[in-house]
């Protein structure tokens, strides 16, 4: 993994009223490396949604430069290349002049232990590329073609 080109990793979801909180956060650590699961890093927040629902979200940002590079070595080994291909196909979609690549992970298919894109209901990942780096965008695509 090429070290120092991603500053911080965000993942986040919500969890609805129907939702079984167990399962949701089962889900998150399925996408987590080792390194990470045996600590509690998402933080939980109740909320009230657009009806008056109670919501839960889960947010965690990772920025410790071990953090980042654990995630995002086991996150790109554990999505298929057909996925990665995609976001690099798409690229403007899934970035911003900011130097973010947002990617949507399918939350259903993530508690089975499959990391697929998708957008219905999803964990959203958000990395941070490091600017001094090098171009956002070169340096996504380098990721994203890594084997």
């Amino acid at each position: 993994m090429n070290e120092g080109f991603i500053h911080s990793v965000e993942i986040s979801t919500i969890a609805h009223a129907t939702d079984d909180l167990e399962k949701v956060q089962r889900a998150l650590n399925h996408i987590l490396p080792d390194s990470l699961l045996s600590r509690q890093i998402f933080d939980r927040r109740h909320m009230e949604g657009h009806h008056g629902n109670p919501i839960v979200t889960f947010e965690a940002k990772l920025t410790k430069s071990h953090d980042v590079a654990d995630f995002t070595e086991h996150f790109l080994q554990q999505l298929a290349k057909n996925d990665r291909l995609k976001v690099e196909r798409d690229l403007d979609l899934h970035s911003d002049e900011d130097g973010n690549l947002f990617i949507r992970l399918n939350k259903q298919r993530a508690y089975l232990g499959a990391m697929e894109l998708g957008d219905e209901d999803p964990i959203r990942v958000r990395l941070k590329f490091n600017k001094l780096k090098g171009e956002a965008k070169t340096l996504m695509r380098q990721i994203l073609e890594m084997e």
